[in-house]
């Protein structure tokens, strides 16, 4: 009686610590898997906010590391436009060959120099930025190109030297100018200025078609 209560009890307990040690290898499991939980929420959270932080440099125009213009320096690069335009519409109604050609440089000193006096109505303070100098280096130097030039060949040289710019200024105003402009009435002012920068170059681009291609004026004399 005594050896079968003895054995009882050694049953009982072995089978005791079994159950003991089956629990506590199954919550170990569920120990993990919770870090694991817990540590993808961590990840997701981080990567939800790099994801919101290149949103907000997409939201802000340039990407990151471009150094943004500010509203002087945006002054500068439309006032060496408009300032190129009206010298070379100048020239090009003194020494053009084809009248439409003199027709369409009146009408770049007309249309360009009214822009000048409307952005020196905004008060807008000027200053030089690399993008305005070198702007206006170009514009030196093409200008330069086509005083050497006569004729037919002055006429195609001037047209496709138009057809370059324009695009230039169209690139610069969609691309840099406006995203970074911050004076509302500066704003408004590119925003005007656009449509008659495409019109310019829709018609110069007429014109191109009509009188031929040639080299670009900017390139060395022949």
């Amino acid at each position: 009686m005594l050896r079968r209560n003895t054995a009882t009890l050694y049953l009982t307990a072995l089978a005791t610590s079994v159950l003991l040690h089956c629990s506590s290898s199954s919550s170990e499991p569920s120990k993990t898997a919770a870090d694991e939980s817990a540590t993808m929420a961590q990840t997701s959270g981080v990567e939800a906010n790099s994801s919101a932080s290149g949103a907000t440099d997409a939201q802000g125009g340039a990407p990151s590391g471009t150094q943004s213009l500010d509203d002087a320096q945006i002054a500068a690069i439309t006032d060496a436009a408009n300032s190129a335009e009206v010298e070379q519409g100048r020239l090009a109604q003194s020494k053009a060959a084809d009248p439409r050609v003199r027709s369409f440089a009146a009408m770049m000193v007309e249309h360009h120099g009214e822009a000048r006096r409307d952005q020196q109505a905004l008060s807008v303070a000027k200053q030089d930025s690399p993008d305005s100098e070198r702007m206006s280096k170009d514009a030196d130097t093409a200008l330069s190109s086509l005083q050497q030039k006569t004729g037919a060949e002055f006429d195609r040289a001037y047209i496709q030297l138009q057809c370059e710019e324009h695009r230039k200024v169209l690139q610069e105003i969609d691309q840099k100018l406006l995203p970074a402009a911050k004076d509302p009435s500066l704003r408004a002012y590119l925003q005007e200025l656009k449509p008659k920068v495409q019109e310019h170059l829709a018609e110069a681009e007429r014109l191109q078609k009509e009188l031929g291609s040639t080299s670009s004026p900017s390139a060395s004399n022949r």
